[in-house]
């Protein structure tokens, strides 16, 4: 939901791709983290937390300066 917010208002706001696309490698990162961490048990949701991350720096690619 919090992600979901920021990537809109930023969107919206013209934050640079370049910027949307950082964030979305951080995010993506973030992710993977804890993935591979064998102490978390999230249910999937560390997958899904990946895959919005690839979607965002998809977008940012995408965006035109």
């Amino acid at each position: 939901m919090v992600i979901t917010t920021l990537i809109v208002i930023s969107v919206r706001k013209g934050v640079s791709g370049l910027k949307l696309m950082l964030l979305g490698i951080n995010i993506t990162l973030f992710g993977g983290i804890i993935a591979v961490d064998p102490n978390s048990n999230l249910g999937g949701v560390e997958y899904i937390i990946a895959l919005t991350g690839l979607i965002i720096s998809i977008i940012g690619l995408e965006k035109h300066n």
